[in-house]
């Protein structure tokens, strides 16, 4: 399995306490990554990088905002992931919401994330 793989835009399903969050996240072949999902209101923003054969690690970070648009803080999003094919792959993945100023108020750890790649023709 090939680091290449990882490399383009990926549909993506997070198990969020049985609900399924659509996303999509696109994977840089100098190790960026931007991702969104249903669930958020902003661009999430990180890095990525291979972890052995067939298996690599991710983050990004998403700015929170309330209804009004003002900062409330942030999320630190985890996911490690493992490829089952050259156009799937799944892993399980958590996040840490902080305040403003830093302070770590709540997070999770443990959710099911699968994807598979985007084709040209869709």
């Amino acid at each position: 399995m090939s680091d290449a793989w990882l490399v383009g835009t990926w549909n993506t399903r997070l198990d969020d306490d049985g609900k399924a969050v659509p996303g999509l996240v696109t994977f840089s072949a100098d190790g960026g990554v931007v991702s969104v999902q249903a669930n958020t209101k902003s661009v999430g923003l990180g890095t990525w990088r291979s972890t052995g054969p067939g298996t690599f690690a991710y983050e990004f970070r998403i700015l929170a905002v309330n209804d009004e648009g003002q900062h409330v803080g942030h999320a630190h999003v985890t996911v490690e992931g493992e490829f089952v094919s050259a156009s799937g792959w799944h892993g399980t993945g958590g996040a840490e919401f902080h305040d403003p100023q830093g302070t770590r108020l709540r997070g999770h750890s443990g959710s099911k994330v699968t994807a598979d790649k985007l084709g040209a023709s869709e």
